[in-house]
């Protein structure tokens, strides 16, 4: 009861200072200019089905999670550090409260903060959507609210990653900045690093069989021409799923794959490259429970990447001397 009471506190704190106003700002221009986009530019038919679809198999979704994580990161990475720079952390510590009791109730309420600002987002964009006309089959709007507990999941990881770093880093301006490096390193960094892994594994990419007329080709004929190789596929399949294999270790690669499939994208990476090389679809007709059963692991993994680092950040923070 007592972890209950510093989370609702916590809760109420957070939802009005300027940090909190910024990030609903953000999930609000990030919506509407989702949806707004859509409106303008249409959907590439021969890809997708339908709108929303194009939103979370593109690279529209990667504003979305890069927001959900930054977000996470950065309402751990304060929620200790913050409390010792102003003293109250020794305050709490001298009622009869146990360090776990303070621990919990400081995730629950980062855990209630980012819930609300997800349920606004998931609010405003099915308004825009519908306010400008933007089509959402039933179908879709099942996908996108079934899509919020993983959502939820994937920025409480980054929210346990924060709260890490926070029980390490004594100032809270120090955690801010870890926050931002660990935030980009998920990424970005990790996204390069594994690139040029699976680059040098798998090897250069095989020269195709050119016909007599290549001097003839246009560029964008000689392009296709290698794309539709079958040859240059199958190595490109096999840098993805080397790329893959080392992303294991990234949250943002399980909620993407996740996402991607609860929408009914590819589950093989080689039907994916075929479709992307024909311009064909890049999704299939599922059930939701088909591409749930399909996405299991990732979830699993994305559990056990947000209790890691909540095991640590419990172990340091009750040994931890609070003064």
């Amino acid at each position: 009861m007592k972890a209950v009471n510093i989370a609702v506190k916590d809760f109420e704190v957070g939802v009005r200072t300027r940090k909190f106003q910024i990030m609903i700002a953000l999930f609000v221009v990030l919506s509407l200019g989702m949806i707004y986009s859509s409106k303008k530019l249409g959907i590439s038919a021969d890809l997708y089905k339908t709108p929303f679809q194009m939103f979370f198999l593109s690279g529209f979704s990667n504003a979305f999670n890069y927001s959900v994580a930054l977000t996470g990161v950065l309402l751990g990475a304060t929620a200790i550090s913050e409390e010792k720079e102003r003293g109250t952390l020794k305050m709490m510590a001298s009622k009869p409260v146990y360090k776990d009791q303070i621990l919990l109730g400081k995730l629950l309420g980062g855990v209630l903060t980012l819930g609300l600002s997800l349920v606004l987002f998931y609010v405003i964009t099915v308004a825009f959507a519908l306010v400008l006309g933007v089509p959402i089959t039933k179908k879709d709007l099942s996908i996108f609210l079934v899509t919020f507990p993983f959502s939820l999941l994937y920025g409480v990881s980054f929210l346990s990653l924060g709260l890490l770093i926070s029980t390490f880093v004594g100032k809270s301006k120090n955690a801010t900045v870890m926050a931002v490096f660990v935030f980009i390193f998920f990424s970005f960094l990790l996204s390069a690093i594994a690139g040029v892994v699976a680059f040098t594994i798998v090897g250069l990419p095989p020269i195709p069989d050119l016909p007599e007329n290549v001097a003839n080709l246009t560029e964008e004929q000689l392009e296709e021409l290698i794309i539709k190789d079958p040859a240059y596929q199958q190595w490109l399949s096999e840098v993805v799923v080397t790329t893959e294999k080392i992303l294991y270790l990234s949250p943002n690669y399980h909620y993407g794959e996740l996402v991607r499939i609860l929408f009914g994208g590819k589950p093989q990476i080689s039907e994916v490259v075929s479709s992307l090389a024909y311009e064909s679809n890049v999704v299939e007709e599922r059930s939701i429970a088909e591409s749930l059963g399909l996405v299991w692991e990732n979830i699993l993994i994305l559990a056990i990447i947000a209790l890691l680092p909540l095991f640590i950040s419990y172990t340091k923070f009750a040994r931890m001397e609070i003064r």
